[in-house]
């Protein structure tokens, strides 16, 4: 009988605890990192969003930035974190590509930590200098095979989204292009600007000012329909059948925090999603807002981690 009654009491306390996190959670400032230094489009996503959720639960959001090793850094901290629901990070998909490209990596992208919301994606985006002869996708694939190894592409790293973007792009259209890694977007995009580089798959953040200005020109989309932002661009998909790489946004909190926080943070920035404030500032980012449950973030963060490693298996990539 005690142990009935003792249980009794712990399957109580247990859901006055669940009742009371939901009811006063947040009652101090919570921490949202970003594993990336200040300016990129991940960290004006993240203060966009962070602004709304701080006015909505009526606590300030505060912004730190832990950037280093691809975003490495700032993901091993939140992961170790408290599962109050007062560490938030930020995810990328730097959070599944890591485990696949460098060694003694120290969280596990699902089992670390618990999904809360996917906020945006992006369409990768193939562009080329503005006066490039190339016009369409296949003129990329026929001008890979005339000059093989000499066609070149940039990207923001080996492992990087947009390396292994390329890289599956050489693999499904079976042409040989010659990567050209650089320590960040800014540097190559300045080269294909130069026309040192002949095409680019890229965030489309990263390069919506040039090709809005025509300083680059848009041959086509990543994404697996045509892209809002870019309505006039055909997909790649039309011409390599099957092809789809897009960058994607979303908030995560370390594993084990209590569900009814997770559903009340997952609300606020479903609501934020809402606020045409939000949508114009995250538009002027070229990002498209998506939102949805909890567990709809974590069945796309499992099928990101299975695509990542097919990519990774056909780029030949090995942790270093």
């Amino acid at each position: 009988m005690l142990k009935i009654a003792l249980s009794a009491i712990a399957a109580t306390i247990c859901l006055i605890g669940a009742v009371a996190a939901q009811t006063d959670y947040p009652s101090h400032s919570v921490r949202l990192i970003v594993p990336f230094a200040p300016g990129g489009s991940t960290d004006s996503q993240a203060r966009i969003v962070a602004d709304y959720l701080g006015r909505e639960l009526g606590q300030q959001i505060v912004v730190i930035n832990i950037g280093g090793a691809g975003g490495t850094l700032g993901l091993n901290q939140a992961g170790k974190a408290a599962p109050d629901g007062y560490t938030l990070v930020t995810a990328t998909p730097s959070l599944t590509i890591n485990p696949y490209i460098q060694k003694d990596i120290a969280y596990d992208p699902i089992k670390d930590f618990d999904a809360i919301a996917l906020v945006a994606t992006s369409p990768i985006v193939l562009v080329v200098p503005k006066d490039s002869k190339i016009k369409s996708v296949q003129d990329v694939i026929d001008m890979a095979k005339a000059k093989a190894g000499e066609v070149r592409y940039g990207s923001a790293g080996i492992g990087s989204a947009t390396h292994l973007s390329s890289a599956l792009f050489a693999a499904m259209a079976n042409v040989d292009l010659v990567h050209v890694p650089y320590r960040g977007a800014g540097p190559a995009i300045l080269d294909l600007l130069a026309g040192r580089l002949d095409v680019q798959f890229e965030n489309a953040p990263s390069i919506l000012g040039q090709v809005r200005s025509g300083a680059l020109r848009g041959v086509a989309v990543g994404s697996p329909k045509r892209s809002a932002m870019f309505p006039e661009l055909p997909t790649i998909g039309d011409t390599v059948p099957g092809y789809e790489a897009t960058s994607w946004f979303g908030l995560l909190a370390p594993a084990k925090t209590p569900r009814a926080v997770v559903d009340k943070i997952n609300a606020a920035v479903n609501k934020a999603l809402t606020d045409p404030a939000v949508q114009k500032q995250m538009d002027s980012l070229g990002v498209e807002l998506i939102g949805g449950t909890p567990d709809q973030f974590e069945a796309y963060l499992r099928a990101r981690v299975a695509e990542i490693k097919s990519i990774s298996k056909a780029a030949n990539l090995v942790p270093q």
